[in-house]
């Protein structure tokens, strides 16, 4: 549904859309960070929007959040690489 909304809008009202589901997320995943998946949308969401300083910061709470896990750890760093995002 929202594809299709989107095709008729136009570009500025695309993009206020996906910045206010980019917000969305990020609000639900600051209220619950145990979505590892969700992590992964986000940093790349904002990384594709050239937003690389809150990518960044997506990452650091996505690691804060997900810290206790290892394996999660490690697909937040491959992530982080491959969007060059990684120190």
């Amino acid at each position: 549904e929202a594809v299709d909304a989107a095709e008729g809008m136009t570009p500025d009202a695309r993009r206020q859309m996906i910045e206010d589901m980019v917000a969305g997320l990020d609000k639900r995943l600051s209220e619950d960070g145990r979505d590892l998946e969700g992590w992964q949308r986000l940093i790349r969401a904002y990384a594709v929007l050239g937003r690389r300083d809150d990518a960044l910061a997506a990452l650091k709470r996505a690691q804060a959040a997900l810290a206790q896990e290892a394996p999660s750890l490690e697909i937040l760093g491959a992530l982080a690489k491959s969007l060059g995002l990684a120190s």
